[in-house]
């Protein structure tokens, strides 16, 4: 009698399965241990875990590949790795409300803090730029922020006069990728490497919510349209979404040009994407209107298909991250001028060996939908980067990059030999276009 009632509620389990199942094509429905076991994506150690889809009381929906990778390695020769500290995850950067100030504050007698180039004795070179430190001390410049002087009352410009506005009725639109090398307007004093110049990469894009506070990193690849990272949007609606291109300073208003921003008229996220693993970890905003072209504001390159000769290419490419995020695991808050990191590509199955050796495991399959850069220890995205763009130049060009990933996720961050993992652009270019030509757009 009781194997009769055990055989029922087996079958009531398998027809509970495949009446309610919403697995996908390639998943199959299975008891949770054996998926936990069988389990090589990094799921449960880059984010913390949670159940998925659900296919019936007891069932999940798991991975085929998943399994057969998992059978495949039982025959194999077991590793022995020590395992490491727990992985970082980009999901939740600190917000970073902006300063709203609207009148100009006192800082030494008869003078304000206005913008440099909104005054007269502005420390200028002699091409004309204006010298800013990366990390000015308020003590040496009498309280004012990074883009302001302490300006005498009589040597302000009214925002009319400003010399660098003049330059807007000069600039002619080139094409997509095109950087401003050094930046724009500004020297830098004390820079180190770091920091990216003023506008030197326009195709940054800061996501915000609509308090102004921000969200994640993106990269304009069309005036109306921004790639980002699926799981630093995934609970956000369009409505509850801007995209702010020609940002700079996330605590200032005072930069020679304004930002604009956008609010979305489409957001969609790759329809495989995972939340639990990261992978397919790409979305799309389509702005209402499109940004206006301005030396600050332009779009980067698309890369071609996936395919040999563009992956040899990028490991042999220039490649920046940039973004507002932290520098190390440890620092205490985001960085508030734009930095950037040069990082080289590192070849799949090379990282893939290199992350099986931290605590994701010696099993740990590196998706293809992923592209992998860094493992220089100090050098790297960290918290808060997620969306921001990795971008490599083009074989053959000047000052002209593409886009090759989307900071996705880490182990820690800057460690000697643990590189970084980025949504794999090329892999999705198919994806990119279709989506684009929906709704009629090159």
């Amino acid at each position: 009698m009781g194997h009769i009632l055990e055989i029922l509620s087996l079958l009531i389990l398998v027809g509970t399965s495949s009446v309610f199942s919403t697995c996908q094509s390639d998943q199959v429905c299975i008891m949770e241990q054996r998926c936990n076991e069988t389990d090589d994506s990094g799921r449960g150690i880059l984010i913390p875990r949670i159940l998925g889809r659900s296919c019936g009381f007891g069932l999940v929906c798991c991975d085929k590949e998943q399994l057969e990778s998992y059978e495949a390695a039982m025959t194999g020769q077991r590793l022995s790795v020590e395992p490491e500290k727990q992985a970082s995850s980009t999901t939740q950067p600190p917000p970073f409300e902006l300063d709203l100030m609207e009148d100009y504050k006192s800082c030494e007698l008869d003078k304000l803090c206005v913008p440099r180039h909104l005054c007269r004795t502005g420390s200028v070179n002699e091409d004309g730029r204006y010298i800013i430190k990366p990390r000015i001390d308020n003590s040496s410049n009498s309280g004012c922020l990074t883009f302001e002087s302490c300006c005498p009352i009589g040597d302000q410009l009214d925002e009319s006069e400003n010399p660098v506005r003049s330059s807007l009725k000069d600039f002619k639109y080139k094409g997509c990728g095109y950087s401003n090398p050094v930046g724009l307007y500004y020297d830098m004093e004390g820079y180190n490497d770091h920091e990216a110049g003023y506008a030197e990469y326009p195709w940054m894009v800061a996501v915000m919510d609509m308090h102004a506070n921000y969200l994640c990193g993106g990269t304009l690849i069309h005036p109306q349209v921004v790639l980002t990272s699926a799981h630093n949007v995934a609970n956000h609606s369009l409505t509850s979404l801007l995209a702010r291109a020609g940002e700079y300073d996330l605590t200032s208003q005072r930069e020679p040009l304004p930002y604009q921003t956008r609010r979305l008229r489409n957001l969609w996220l790759h329809e495989h994407f995972n939340d639990l693993n990261f992978r397919n970890d790409i979305a799309m905003m389509v702005l209402e209107q499109p940004f206006e072209m301005a030396p600050h504001v332009q779009p980067l390159c698309l890369p071609p298909v996936e395919n040999p000769r563009l992956q040899e290419d990028l490991l042999k490419a220039k490649c920046f991250a940039t973004g507002w995020g932290h520098r190390t695991i440890g620092a205490d808050s985001m960085e508030h001028i734009l930095k950037r990191i040069e990082l080289p590509i590192v070849e799949h199955q090379h990282c893939q060996s290199l992350l099986r050796l931290t605590i994701l495991g010696r099993r740990y399959n590196f998706h293809e939908s992923f592209i992998c850069a860094g493992g220089i220890e100090g050098k790297d995205t960290c918290k808060g980067d997620g969306g921001s763009p990795l971008f490599c130049s083009i074989a053959g060009e000047t000052s002209r990059f593409q886009l090759a990933g989307i900071v996705s996720w880490g182990i820690e961050c800057a460690k000697k030999g643990i590189p970084a993992a980025y949504t794999n652009v090329p892999y999705f270019r198919s994806w990119i276009d279709e989506k684009m030509s929906s709704i009629n757009l090159k």
